[in-house]
């Protein structure tokens, strides 16, 4: 304290009034909100140069608004808009592609995913046709996805039919014998 009674008038600082603190304070977290909320309704609005497609799948499940778009591996886009198409009984996503990616108009559009247990995205093959696609524009030819449990469902089924089948050709093959009896029942 005794330093600050000898410290000249001049170098003492002076403190805001309590009141334009707080109004300087909440200014500049205002700001600070209005600056978030410009940067993330931007990034929705898309890229200079980019276009948008529709594709229409019969099922796309683990897909997003904002699930990644890829052409041979590499991002290409994103999935900005999601929608259930009642003429069609489709789902139609509409997908944003960067710009410099030129996509024949017979691409195909498939639902996959990165792995057993990882997340799904679009994955693009480009066809052959001379034409490409433009805004707008819609891709005809689409795989939805395969669910993990149908997928093993199926296999299953297969490894019964093909055991009752061997089981068949050996009984075939042993000749005529007494019939088998079902398991769990006896006499």
């Amino acid at each position: 304290m005794a330093a600050e009674l000898t410290t000249p008038a001049s170098r003492r600082r002076r403190r805001l009034p309590e009141e334009t603190r707080h109004t300087i304070v909440g200014a500049v977290v205002l700001a600070v909100l209005a600056v978030l909320f410009v940067l993330s309704a931007g990034r929705g609005s898309g890229v200079i140069g980019s276009y948008t497609v529709t594709a229409r799948f019969p099922s796309a499940e683990g897909i997003y608004v904002d699930s990644l778009v890829r052409l041979a591996g590499v991002e290409v886009g994103r999935v900005t808009g999601m929608s259930y198409d009642s003429a069609t009984q489709r789902t139609a996503l509409t997908l944003e592609i960067g710009p410099g990616v030129e996509l024949p108009q017979d691409s195909i559009a498939i639902v996959t995913s990165e792995g057993m247990l990882g997340g799904r995205f679009i994955r693009l093959e480009p066809g052959g046709s001379l034409d490409l696609l433009a805004d707008g524009d819609s891709i005809e030819y689409t795989q939805g996805s395969i669910q993990f449990e149908d997928l093993l469902a199926r296999i299953i089924v297969t490894v019964e039919q093909r055991r009752r089948a061997r089981r068949a050709a050996e009984d075939a093959a042993s000749g005529p014998a007494e019939p088998r009896q079902p398991q769990g029942t006896g006499p």
